[in-house]
């Protein structure tokens, strides 16, 4: 799941990685740093080094496209795991290799050149190294880094600084959250709890709060100590003034309304819409004698209802309204109010509404009629507009002009716009596009849908791996209540029972899609032991409790006896790494690629090759290996001749360079004998 939380980690070097990110499986252990909304990697685990702060293996198009090397600019190791040098458009930063004008290297660094930062991004507290000479991939510091560098330190929880001189620690001018800084001792110490942001230790210096607790003052307090006309704002985490709706005295938080709700206007009358928004008004506010609107006003004068309200007070007379109304008018104090309107999704007939739409109109000319509506209810759109009325169709209805996955839509049969698509499908340029099977995009915004399939014709589907709800789990790909005896909890599932494996945070049944095109055979303890195609490989050594199944393509990888295996961006398939026992990085072997790519010679990457004569890429368009009869040269392939003319194998180069050894060694020859004769001869 790709939650992404947005804060600052105290030490460059003692960060653990995000449970929920890109790195935990290939980055060492307490190896990942946070730059912004970012969370890069700065040393992988043996085997693979970071590039775009991203776990590559070494070896990979990625690591010989940056130009990662050792310090001294040989090749890297088998072990290696971090980068000591970078090649042309890149920059060297704790470790990682980054593309110069690219994301995330922004975050870091606003002008590099020569392979090291220049300028660093302090907006993200970093700040330049003063050291004559700085320690490689250190020319950029964070403000909160209290390892020594260079005789510089950090300060910590400090987000923005400067330094003067050489040597000691930054001055800090701004603290992270949960700090608060003073400025005499170059300090930012910790707020004291529940305070998130603070001005000074103890609990009333607060200036907001942690989740659960709301600021009051300068402290921070439970829900049940928002008193005193006040309510706890669960948007802002602040108790506020039920004031904030004028003339409130008591109110309470209404979740549907994301806000408040009043209960006591002292003197005025509470005016409820029907949204359920609150206003208090006075008596001219709420309606008026022979004046048609929303509401009307009881006998007494004393309350403001809603046309359709007939129950709240219905024996007096007067203060009966019509069900289902949307505008009436009262013609006296005493006399009940008479309807001219309905609300949506009722006919309006006899001076009632009782009679219903088509349960798609929000308005219509005819009862239940599907062809007689005048307006479309949320999620719907008329066609047949042409007629006095027509049908309501949903807006995905493409058969009908809708438009596939749309859940609201503006407009008529042709010249339809979505406004929101449904959970499953996420919105492009002319419509939606399908981004999760679950209908419920795995409980909206809270879950995720992560977990990766390739089906049977090779098309990519997207499953749940984290649920929204408490109380549903990952089975199938689908959130859902029934855990199937698989092991289950808070959102996800951690082990299989017979005839289900785990994947990414969810059982499969093995018999059935989508876990089919996945595994062919599962063992008794939930774990695959034959990939059911070439698109996945078994991970080596993974136990019950493990991702024993991985897609050739999937370059984030997974766990198995703490070692990482993972997969190769855009591969086809592939076929299965060895197994490791030193906490190591392995990389599957991709034998084809899609979207016109090939794999490379070690089968770890796939690039873009089209050099002529070559038979495999090291990178895009850079020769590795050329076809028989050809050599390489400067990442291409030039003819050994072959047929009658170079038959040696030599690169055109290395003949020229013999050439003019020879011209030299004749030429001092003659001279050497041409002396020989004629000073001799004269001797």
């Amino acid at each position: 799941m790709l939650l992404v939380v947005f804060y600052f980690v105290l030490n460059a070097f003692a960060a653990p990685c995000d449970p929920d990110g890109n790195h935990l499986t290939t980055c060492a252990h307490e190896k990942c740093e946070k730059v912004n909304a970012f969370e890069v990697c700065t040393e992988c685990k043996a085997g693979g080094v970071p590039i775009d702060g991203f776990c590559r293996p070494i070896g990979s198009p990625q690591v010989i496209t940056a130009g990662c090397t050792k310090g001294d600019g040989t090749a890297l190791e088998g072990t290696a795991t971090t980068c000591g040098k970078c090649g042309s458009g890149y920059f060297l930063f704790t470790g990682s290799c980054y593309k110069t004008g690219s994301s995330p290297s922004d975050e870091i660094c606003t002008t590099a050149e020569g392979g090291t930062c220049t300028v660093c991004n302090t907006a993200n507290g970093l700040f330049k190294n003063p050291a004559a000479a700085p320690d490689a991939g250190r020319e950029c510091l964070f403000c909160w880094d209290t390892a020594e560098i260079n005789g510089i330190t950090g300060v910590v929880g400090c987000s923005e600084c400067s330094h003067i001189g050489t040597s000691g620690p930054v001055t800090c001018s701004a603290c992270q959250d949960g700090y608060f800084l003073d400025k005499a001792k170059n300090t930012c110490t910790q707020c004291t709890s529940p305070c998130r942001t603070c001005t000074a230790t103890g609990s009333a210096a607060c200036t907001s709060c942690i989740v659960g607790n709301y600021l009051k003052g300068n402290q921070c307090v439970e829900e049940a100590h928002c008193t005193n006309a006040e309510y706890p704002d669960k948007k802002s985490g602040e108790c506020k003034a039920c004031n904030i709706i004028a003339g409130c005295t008591t109110c309470a938080y209404d979740d549907k309304l994301n806000g408040p709700k009043c209960s006591n206007c002292g003197s005025k009358i509470i005016k409820t819409e029907v949204d359920g928004t609150t206003t208090c008004v006075e008596a001219a506010g709420c309606a008026a004698n022979g004046v048609a609107g929303s509401h009307f006003l009881t006998a007494d004068n004393q309350k403001c209802f809603l046309c359709s309200d007939a129950t709240t007070d219905a024996s007096t007379l007067g203060n009966k309204g019509i069900a289902n109304c949307k505008t009436c008018t009262k013609t006296e104090s005493g006399s009940n109010p008479t309807c001219s309107a309905c609300l949506d999704g009722y006919f309006f007939e006899g001076d009632s509404c009782t009679k219903k739409c088509a349960d798609n109109c929000a308005t219509c000319s005819a009862e239940t009629a599907e062809d007689k509506c005048l307006t479309c209810k949320a999620g719907f759109f008329l066609v047949e507009a042409t007629k006095p009325a027509g049908r309501c169709i949903p807006c995905d209805s493409t058969q009908n002009g809708g438009i596939s996955g749309c859940a609201e839509c503006t407009g008529t049969a042709g010249s339809l716009k979505c406004t929101q698509c449904k959970p499953d499908y996420a919105p492009i340029e002319l419509g939606c596009q399908r981004s999760c099977e679950d209908v419920t995009g795995c409980g909206g915004t809270a879950g995720a849908c992560d977990a990766t399939v390739v089906d049977g014709s090779g098309i990519t589907k997207h499953y749940c791996s984290f649920c929204g709800e408490s109380s549903k789990f990952p089975i199938d790909g689908v959130c859902v209540s029934d855990t199937k005896s698989n092991t289950c909890g808070n959102h996800i599932c951690t082990a299989c029972t017979t005839g289900y494996f785990l994947y990414m945070g969810g059982c499969y049944d093995v018999s059935k899609a989508p876990g089919n095109y996945m595994c062919k055979i599962v063992g008794k303890e939930g774990i695959c032991t034959e990939a059911a195609s070439d698109k996945y490989f078994v991970v080596p050594g993974a136990t019950s409790t493990e991702q024993s199944v991985l897609a050739c393509a999937n370059p984030l990888g997974t766990l198995a006896g703490g070692n990482a295996y993972v997969g190769v961006d855009g591969c086809s398939t592939c076929t299965a790494p060895a197994g490791r026992n030193d906490g190591g990085m392995a990389v599957a072997t991709c034998t084809a690629c899609g979207e016109g790519k090939k794999p490379n010679k070690s089968g770890n990457g796939c690039v873009l090759c089209s050099v002529k004569d070559c038979k495999s890429c090291k990178a895009d368009e850079k020769c590795e290996e050329c076809s028989s009869g050809f050599s390489l040269e400067n990442d291409k392939c030039v003819s050994t001749g072959a047929s009658g003319g170079n038959r040696s194998g030599l690169s055109t180069g290395a003949i020229a360079g013999i050439a003019v050894a020879a011209v030299i060694i004749v030429g001092g020859l003659v001279g050497f004998l041409c002396w020989w004769f004629i000073c001799r001869g004269k001797a």
